[in-house]
């Protein structure tokens, strides 16, 4: 399981299907493709076990690229921690279940959140991937709800969503990816 762990409790995500993917770390790798994980939230309960679900992560020194593979939960100790066997080898993968579209691949529009304009780079209808200034969206940490406005040619719209990953470009601007709450209003303005 290259680059997978290297003895930190590396950040992954499990899902289980459609838009339920679910965030934990890796605990222990074992033998024989076993693999412990820690607890989810919400939590993986007993009629999850024998499930087969994506496991995705990071490779080591690639911000970008995302890699995963077909696990089984095969039991979930008294503990909270998860035993997961590891059906195939890493590929890369994409955990989107909506196509991402560039800003100057959609019709016109302008995000503002707290009544101050933030910059697009992509949106799709599970959420969007916005650069934000000091100030902007308040203090966007990770697991904060937003709420935002789109304003498109002929309407208007107010998204609500959750940051989920956040990180630094090169010169130091902050970017934020945000799952949308309920993706299907925004689906018909930018599909």
């Amino acid at each position: 399981m290259a680059d997978l762990n290297n003895g930190k409790k590396q950040e992954i995500y499990l899902r289980l299907e459609g838009n339920d993917t679910r965030q934990s770390r890796i605990h222990k790798l074992l033998p024989d493709n076993l693999i412990t994980i820690e607890q989810t939230k919400p939590p993986l309960e007993a009629q999850h076990i024998k499930r087969i679900i994506l496991l995705s992560y990071r490779e080591e020194g690639n911000e970008i690229r995302r890699v995963g593979f077909e696990a089984r939960i095969r039991k979930i100790n008294p503990d909270g921690l998860i035993v997961l066997q590891k059906m195939n080898d890493p590929a890369p993968c994409d955990l989107r279940v909506s196509p991402r579209i560039r800003l100057d691949l959609m019709p016109s529009v302008r995000a503002f959140c707290h009544e101050k304009e933030i910059q697009i780079i992509d949106m799709s209808a599970g959420g969007t991937h916005v650069v934000l200034r000091r100030d902007e969206c308040g203090a966007p940490e990770i697991g904060t709800i937003v709420e935002m406005k789109f304003i498109f040619d002929k309407s208007e719209i107010l998204m609500t969503g959750e940051i989920r990953r956040k990180w630094k470009d090169a010169s130091q601007k902050d970017h934020v990816a945000i799952k949308f709450s309920d993706s299907n209003i925004i689906s018909p303005f930018i599909y």
